[in-house]
């Protein structure tokens, strides 16, 4: 039978949010939710038991409970050190762990491990007695004294250890009994077990299994499972205007994201009908919990305002008064007329100008239609935007 030791006693003071890390939620659940489901529902694990302080106990007692984890059998409190806190651990399971079962010690933090990873573990962990999993380093690495470089050290020797890390129970307990005897002050359980020879095979983890660590790593940790954060926003816009024809206001020419296209007739509005910035003033509108168009646009129109980039000036101001920006912008076109591909360089360059945003961040895409709609029919033209905001600043 395999054991899983979850320690999730450490004060994650770097985390800087005055809240235990391991009980801040991401997806509507705590990250410990993460770390215990790795593990619970695998047929290679037995027990499973949590290393909690005497602050998070209770809640992490109840979370257990709330999510329905029979697998873990006991919550004990941790020691002063992440070593006499893996110590208690491995006392709890004592009674019920056999010399040759394999024990899985994981930071609680390290919500992502791989299924990939804990198999390959317990596999060379049976077959060689010890294993980790880590990433290869990327950077050159440096030593340092006081003041100045010792020497470079060669990366492709050098690997950055991450949990779970396993070893076999009779060998853990030898590895804690030296340590403990030895003083030995052991960041990671591997340490011990060098401490008293035992050979330890590694396994490469999967880049999302990383240590929650600092406030950058839980906005990462959100991105890599779909929550988007707190000061992003999403808005979608929408608008369609009908040519007008021709005899109406023969001197009228097409305005489209700013621009004027003399070959094409007007489209037909109070307005100039650039539906291009109207669908945009509508998405970030949306984005903002705000209001249509139509509901601001009225009055400019009973103004004699018929400038669309006038409009658009209104909403952009109540964006920049909630400290947003925008971050991306996407356009979809439906007309058989003008062709947009052509255009597109103008149209970028132009909202890139009244958006304060760059070319690179603007999508333009096109369709026409094929005659399926009035607009596929050369009637009119659709358009659709999506906008991404984000705190101005970031």
């Amino acid at each position: 039978m395999n054991h899983v030791i979850i320690l999730s006693a450490g004060t994650g003071d770097r985390m800087k949010r005055g809240k235990d890390k391991l009980l801040m939620e991401v997806g509507g659940k705590p990250i410990i939710y993460y770390s215990i489901m790795a593990f619970h529902d695998r047929g290679d694990i037995g027990t499973i038991t949590l290393v909690a302080s005497r602050d998070n106990k209770a809640k992490i007692e109840e979370i257990i409970k709330k999510y329905r984890f029979p697998r873990v059998g006991k919550v004990v409190v941790g020691g002063k050190t992440r070593q006499e806190s893996f110590a208690r651990g491995l006392k709890t399971i004592s009674k019920t762990a056999e010399k040759e079962d394999v024990v899985l010690v994981h930071n609680g933090a390290n919500p992502l491990p791989s299924q990939r990873e804990i198999e390959e573990i317990i596999k060379k962990t049976e077959a060689g007695g010890a294993c980790i999993t880590g990433h290869y380093i990327n950077s050159t690495v440096k030593e340092i004294n006081a003041d100045h470089i010792v020497r470079t050290h060669d990366r492709k020797k050098l690997f950055a250890a991450q949990t779970p890390q396993a070893a076999k129970y009779e060998i853990f307990k030898k590895a804690v009994e030296k340590g403990k005897k030895s003083k030995t002050e052991a960041t990671d359980e591997a340490m011990l077990l060098e401490a008293i020879g035992q050979k330890i095979s590694y396994v490469e983890a999967d880049e999302n299994n990383f240590k929650i660590t600092t406030p950058a790593d839980y906005e990462k940790l959100k991105m890599v499972l779909g929550e988007p954060p707190e000061d992003f926003r999403i808005g979608i816009g929408q608008d369609s205007h009908m040519f007008e024809e021709p005899k109406h206001n023969e001197n009228s020419c097409l305005t489209l994201a700013g621009i004027k296209i003399e070959s094409e007739p007007k489209l037909e509005a109070n307005s100039d009908g650039d539906v291009v910035l109207h669908a945009i003033f509508n998405a970030i509108s949306q984005a903002l919990g705000k209001m249509s168009l139509g509901f601001y646009a009225d009055e400019q129109c009973e103004k004699g305002i018929t400038d669309s980039k006038k409009y658009l000036q209104i909403i952009l101001k109540k964006m920049k008064k909630e400290g947003f920006k925008i971050n991306t912008l996407g356009l979809m076109l439906e007309c058989k007329t003008p062709k947009i591909d052509p255009l597109v360089g103008k149209m970028k360059k132009s909202l890139s100008e009244l958006l304060d945003i760059p070319t690179q961040r603007i999508g333009i895409t096109a369709t026409g239609g094929e005659n399926l709609t009035a607009f596929g029919a050369g009637l009119g033209i659709q358009c659709f935007a999506i906008v991404s905001l984000k705190t101005d600043g970031l």
